[in-house]
């Protein structure tokens, strides 16, 4: 059966996390190339503007939430806006009289593009089209979503990783896409035991197995169903010391990519990744998963206990490994005609483990007339270029947006502070000490001395952890 093309603007996106956005705070957003400004009513409702105001085409998105109507106020000049997008107060036009003020409210000119959005799993989801024929299209579609984690009851969720991971990409997204959808990734042999011994859940997957470098790809788009990019069947181990588990994959445009573990007795694990184009250069990746299985009670105690921000930090680490050069894979794949349709004759495939990718690449290409860029008929344009520190910046394309890491940074940077602060005032002890005829081997000079050493040794500590929420380099010649 022949596929109708994909229209990449009449569908669903999630671009945020309800739990990282502020009520009080609007969030400045792209989706496909459009600025947008995501902000919370006064009816409690996360609504969706173009990030521009209507009189002089300021960013809304630098504006502020009136504390007296809960309206959306431009700062530039003071329009305030309701949820509708209709301007509800236009400070210029009062001054000159009640009816000019009226008159000029009453103008389709004064209203801001408004966008569909509703809230599920936790996501804001928007829909990149306005006027009132979006919001009559979105009603009737509904987004990718986990549908097993959705009928799941709570207290059968065991456990919740990477608890809504959230970085946006200096990457296309068909690379990102294509990048997440290929588990046979070399770099991750290492970070995944390096996240498997951090949460203590084995000390001995750093060791070579039979199973380092299974990856069986099979039954490639069997049970691709409508609205599939494409399904297969993937047998590996995740920390390459266990026998493989079997997994079901799908990926499900234009952002869901879902690899599903059944269990014995309907018990599963479900790992789900949101892939979302933010403009034709970068790309946003939310990132969550659930285990619906029996776990030890420990397990299940001190998992609930971690902190979030320990799971972000691993996942920083993986995707950096993927970042390290991922933006020269993509300028490569796209060295031709701007848009990678040659991919055909640049990439070689020979594995079974290549399947997804071509499964991604033979839909991206034909059904996705080439994504949003190309099937819209725009001109491609070349991707910018980026310094390391720029590629791997943590801080800008995570943490400052992440509520839980930034207060983890926050905390990291007073610690230190006060952390050199407690060794000059241990060094002024003992020096008083000394100046009081103290002997410099006594208790009572040295025990600040070292004190003082500890403290220093520990806030290098905390400048090295600091550094994992800003930037850390991942060079892949200098790891195993």
């Amino acid at each position: 059966m022949q596929e109708e093309p994909f229209v990449w603007t009449k569908h669903w996106y999630p671009l945020a996390v309800v739990e990282d956005l502020n009520p009080q705070k609007p969030f400045a957003t792209k989706l496909l190339g459009k600025d947008l400004v995501i902000w919370q009513d006064a009816d409690k409702q996360w609504r969706c503007f173009e990030d521009i105001c209507p009189h002089r085409l300021a960013p809304l998105s630098q504006g502020r939430i009136e504390p007296s109507d809960g309206s959306l106020q431009c700062s530039y000049h003071g329009w305030r806006f309701g949820g509708s997008g209709a301007a509800i107060a236009i400070p210029q036009a009062a001054h000159d009289s009640p009816q000019s003020e009226r008159t000029s409210l009453a103008s389709k000119r004064s209203c801001v593009a408004t966008y569909p959005v509703q809230v599920q799993l936790g996501l804001v989801w928007v829909w990149p089209e306005s006027g009132p024929h979006a919001f009559i299209e979105s009603s009737a579609e509904q987004p990718a979503l986990n549908q097993r984690v959705k009928e799941v009851a709570p207290e059968d969720v065991a456990l919740t990783t990477n608890q809504n991971f959230v970085r946006d990409f200096p990457v296309a997204y068909d690379i990102l896409f294509e990048n997440i959808s290929d588990q046979a990734r070399h770099c991750h042999y290492t970070l995944t035991s390096f996240a498997s011994m951090f949460l203590l859940w084995t000390v001995l997957s750093h060791l070579a197995s039979q199973w380092a470098n299974h990856f069986e790809v099979t039954n490639l788009n069997k049970d691709k169903g409508p609205g599939d990019a494409y399904t297969y069947d993937l047998e590996w181990s995740p920390d390459a010391i266990k026998p493989p588990i079997n997994q079901k994959v799908k990926g499900v445009p234009p952002a869901y990519i879902e690899y599903f573990t059944p269990k014995e007795d309907g018990k599963f694990t479900a790992l789900w990744f949101y892939v979302i184009p933010l403009d034709e250069h970068s790309t946003r990746v939310i990132n969550h998963a659930v285990v619906v299985q029996p776990l030890p009670k420990l397990v299940k105690v001190l998992a609930a206990a971690r902190p979030r921000w320990i799971d972000h930090l691993l996942l920083n680490e993986i995707f950096d490994g993927d970042m390290a050069y991922l933006a020269q894979a993509s300028a490569n794949s796209k060295r031709r005609d701007g848009f990678g349709n040659s991919w055909a004759q640049d990439y070689y495939l020979p594995a079974r483990a290549d399947g997804s990718v071509l499964g991604w690449r033979k839909w991206y290409h034909k059904q996705g007339g080439g994504g949003f860029w190309e099937a819209s008929g725009r001109e491609a344009t070349p991707a910018p270029v980026l310094t390391r520190e720029q590629l791997l910046d943590r801080y800008h394309q995570h943490t400052q947006n992440c509520p839980a890491c930034s207060k983890a940074l926050q905390q990291l940077r007073t610690g230190r502070k006060q952390l050199l602060g407690l060794a000059a005032a241990l060094l002024l002890a003992a020096a008083a000490q000394l100046g009081r005829g103290a002997p410099p081997i006594s208790v009572a000079a040295a025990a600040p001395v070292l004190g003082a050493l500890a403290s220093v040794w520990l806030s290098e500590k905390f400048a090295g952890w600091q550094a994992k929420f800003v930037y850390s380099d991942y060079d892949h010649t200098a790891r195993d």
